[in-house]
């Protein structure tokens, strides 16, 4: 005779299947004759959001059969998706419930709206597309907190991931590298390549191609199609990978802007199988490490950044590690000019002794300087060292440590910065020494290497004399010969040289990038906007008769085309650079086009020739291509 139990369940599974397919509730696994949810729509009052939020939770089969506790992936949709839907995407939302009780992970697909009105999440793009005081940034940590504290979750970064689509590809490249102490794994499909990144009236762009030092000690993973409308920018996104020397598992499909083909999760899975294969092995955090942050103020591996950075651009710390950093604040990256006016601190982490009295050594890159202090770390074994505009350098030591020797600048030839083609060129780099001097006098020996085929360095390694109190330390030049062609699109097209310093029985590394002077022909209907409309904007700054004058803001066009210029002219004033941007029609508005105003110099003198290298994009579309074109530029100042 059948229970009671049984009886039941067989009559009310049926209306249950009925019900859902009527209310459009998710539909149902079987376990023991019972029905269970594939999902959970749950919501929650957000306090960053100041209203309730929602997220889509998966948890795997025999959840509710133990105290077992579980990594967790979070997914980001894409444009005008939600927590329940990505038009885009088309997700198979129900048959995703067994990829979760197969890899036996937590699922939290959320929600990146900001507004209900608003189609378009997260609060990035183009100008008029930051619209809110909200960040994204502050909303996922509180969300993370949130299901942390809620659901029986494996906390820290090697049992966290994230899977993005699109807008939320972008999303999950960006949030791992500003959180590459809280997240071990993130995978872009088909993501976004570029967007402004922060508040109305403060944002900055954030180029994926060239921010992959913030994904160090994250596992990542781009999933591309070749017949995406994003293909072409996303291949400059893996050529950002690999010129930054960040590893990157890459995978090309066939296929659109999609994360599956209709009715699969094959992609889908690949995805979560990378993820959760990091959850096994683990991601140990770097042993020194660079980051980049659009925000005045931030915390990543343990240290915290407070600037009075009040405009676009970012904060960089370099090399860092207990030994030192270098840090910049700079307009864009990368290579931009200096933010001026700002000043900060950072606070480390308690690696130090508590309450001891360390030694300091600080370069200004602006004056050339290089000052002794000391600075006493606080009863938990922290320092705070304060910094201000320009750029610096700094060491932390004791008495008698031995030195630290990290790469402080180069010049090529005399007082040159790019590369030029088709000569020799004497490449000459100086050292720091951001440690103590235990050991000295002591001979460096420093190898270099590049993995640019176009690039020749006729010298396998030099060495040089260090003796006491000799801070900076400059290398016997380096004979370079160089052969690269301009890239055709917007990858990177500056030379990344690697070093192996050693000293005394100890060994460092360290990189420098150098631009290429490329050879190509001159521009030959080039024009002026000193003030006088060329195209549509007036961007330029002067007397408005289209002819350069010392002391003059000017934009130089080829044609109707805004060029992005390259200078090593002392006549130029570099730090008053300024970029101008825009979105060269496209079926998408991806792929933002950047020119510059330059400023003359005031003291120019009468007759002088700039001679600049130059860019200009031009826009294919479906797929989106941005093409670049190369040249050089001649234009005679006059000085009245």
């Amino acid at each position: 005779m059948r229970s009671d139990r049984t009886v039941i369940a067989r009559f009310i599974g049926p209306l249950l299947l009925l019900a859902g397919l009527l209310l459009g509730l998710p539909s149902t696994d079987t376990e023991a004759g019972l029905s269970s949810p594939a999902y959970q729509d749950v919501q929650y009052h957000s306090t960053v959001f100041g209203r309730q939020k929602f997220f889509r939770l998966y948890l795997p089969r025999g959840y509710d059969r133990s105290d077992r506790r579980y990594p967790v992936i979070y997914f980001f949709h894409g444009w005008g998706g939600r927590h329940f839907k990505d038009d885009n995407a088309l997700l198979e939302y129900e048959k995703l419930k067994k990829l979760v009780d197969t890899y036996q992970t937590i699922m939290v697909m959320w929600d990146g709206n900001i507004d209900e009105g608003e189609p378009r999440p997260y609060n990035v793009g183009y100008h008029e597309d930051v619209k809110y005081q909200v960040q994204m940034t502050d909303y996922f940590l509180e969300l993370v907190n949130h299901i942390d504290s809620h659901y029986r979750t494996l906390t820290g970064r090697n049992h966290r991931g994230i899977i993005g689509f699109s807008m939320g590809g972008f999303m999950s490249f960006f949030l791992a590298g500003k959180y590459p102490d809280s997240i071990g794994a993130a995978v872009s499909i088909a993501g976004s390549p570029e967007f402004f990144v922060g508040s109305p009236d403060n944002h900055s762009l954030y180029p994926v191609r060239f921010m992959f030092k913030n994904l160090q000690g994250v596992n990542i993973r781009m999933h591309n199609g070749d017949s995406d409308i994003l293909y072409f920018l996303n291949q400059e996104v893996h050529q950002g990978a690999l010129w930054q020397g960040i590893p990157l598992e890459y995978w090309q499909f066939h296929g659109g802007h999609m994360v599956d083909k209709p009715g699969e999760t094959k992609a889908f899975e690949m995805a979560m199988r990378f993820v959760t294969r990091t959850f096994g092995r683990g991601s140990p955090a770097p042993a020194h490490w660079t980051h980049s942050d659009l925000y005045p103020a931030f915390d990543v591996w343990g240290y915290r950044v407070e600037t009075t950075k009040k405009e676009p651009g970012f904060i960089s710390l370099r090399n860092v590690d207990r030994n030192g950093f270098g840090i910049d604040a700079l307009r864009w990256l990368p290579g931009g000019p200096p933010i001026q006016n700002i000043r900060g601190r950072v606070t480390t982490p308690p690696v130090y002794e508590p309450r001891r009295s360390y030694r300091t050594v600080k370069y200004e890159r602006t004056s050339g300087e290089t000052s002794m202090n000391e600075a006493v770390s606080d009863s938990g074994g922290r320092l705070t060292l304060e910094f201000d505009s320009g750029g610096m350098e700094l060491g932390l030591y004791r008495e008698q440590d031995p030195p630290d020797w990290v790469v402080l600048d180069y010049q090529v030839g005399e007082k040159r910065r790019r590369l030029g083609m088709n000569t020799t060129n004497a490449l000459t780099i100086r050292l720091f020494n951001r440690g103590g001097e235990g050991g000295m006098p002591e001979t460096i020996q420093a190898a270099f290497r590049t993995t640019d085929p176009a690039v020749t360095i006729a010298e396998r390694s030099v060495s040089t004399q260090a003796n006491p109190g000799q801070r900076v330390v400059t290398l016997p030049p380096l004979r370079v010969s160089c052969t690269k062609r301009p890239p055709p699109h917007a990858e990177p097209a500056d030379v990344r040289f690697s070093l192996e310093i050693r000293a005394g029985g100890r060994t460092w590394e360290d990189e420098l990038t150098v631009p290429v002077d490329f050879s190509v022909p001159y521009f030959t209907a080039t024009r002026i906007d000193d003030g006088v409309a060329v195209r549509d904007t007036v961007l330029g700054l002067g007397n408005a008769d289209g002819v350069a004058d010392a002391g003059e803001r000017i934009m130089v066009y080829e044609g109707t085309h805004r060029l992005r210029l390259y200078a090593d002219d002392p006549w130029i004033i570099g730090a008053d650079e300024r970029l101008a941007d825009e979105i060269i029609p496209a079926r998408w508005p991806d792929g933002y086009t950047l020119s510059s105003v330059i400023h003359v110099s005031p003291d120019c003198p009468d007759g002088h020739q700039l001679d600049c290298l130059a860019c200009y994009e031009t826009k294919a579309f479906n797929p989106i291509e941005r093409k670049v074109t190369w040249g050089h530029l001649r234009i005679t100042v006059r000085h009245r």
